[in-house]
């Protein structure tokens, strides 16, 4: 059996038998990937702290290569973000930002610069106060690296370049549809420049300075139609975790 020393992020953990827990990462490495964790559940055991979701680990585990399911051998806490979960704003936000990452990334996919993106925004969520441009940012990114970049340049059929104006958008075609297309295209929603140069930014900005993007109240919803709906249309469903995130946003 091969041995396996990664960093790694524990995205779920739950409990699989009386003693046991079922934990999945996403590993610096090896991408998305699913252990047992012998003894986890007892009082005394040597992984106390380290498999709560959100955790930063320095992992060892063990098993055949591609197998489904590994033995966790080892977890030692790299950064434990347990200041996340003393604020539910932030604490929902992160839970979100795993969910999505659980829901979109298959087993044994890896991607250092996916992992490199959930490591740096869960920072930035503990460092920052304002949290919507950073879900949208993560949002976004996250398309554009599981390889569902939306095209706002130019009209994805025809490839006209689109300067300025009100733009349409396709969510099956992943895309803006120009004006003359859009007679032949079916579109979802409409959205101004402004809102496109927001979403542009989100996709340059160096993660810990997203917080200097402040989105304009009457943009909001509009960068939110264009990042959260194409998640939702690409799960096919609504992450369990996001009407908390809206709910504690309209509490502060």
């Amino acid at each position: 059996m091969a041995l396996y020393k990664t960093q790694a992020i524990v995205l779920k953990s739950m409990n699989l038998s009386e003693s046991d827990r079922l934990v999945t990462f996403l590993t610096e490495d090896h991408g998305k990937v699913k252990c047992v964790a012998k003894g986890a559940r007892k009082a005394k055991n040597c992984f106390w702290g380290s498999l709560e979701p959100m955790t930063q680990i320095h992992l060892i585990y063990f098993g055949k290569e591609n197998q489904s399911l590994y033995r966790l051998n080892q977890s030692d806490i790299i950064e434990s973000f347990q200041s996340i979960r003393e604020d539910f704003a932030k604490l929902y936000t992160g839970i979100y930002f795993l969910e999505l990452i659980d829901s979109m990334i298959l087993e044994g996919h890896s991607d250092k610069h996916i992992y490199n993106l959930l490591q740096q925004t869960l920072t930035a969520v503990r460092q920052q106060s304002e949290l919507g441009s950073l879900i949208r940012l993560f949002e976004i990114r996250l398309l554009s690296l599981s390889g569902y970049k939306p095209q706002i340049d130019h009209c994805i059929v025809c490839k006209t370049i689109s300067e300025n104006g009100i733009f349409r958008f396709s969510y099956i075609q992943n895309g803006i549809i120009c004006k003359n297309c859009c007679n032949r295209v079916p579109t979802d929603i409409q959205f101004t420049t402004g809102t496109r140069n927001y979403i542009k930014k989100l996709l340059e900005v160096e993660i810990k300075n997203c917080g200097r993007i402040k989105i304009p109240k009457n943009q909001e919803g509009e960068v939110e139609k264009v990042t959260h709906r194409l998640v939702l249309s690409h799960l096919g469903r609504e992450p369990k975790s996001y009407p908390f995130i809206k709910t504690m946003a309209q509490l502060i």
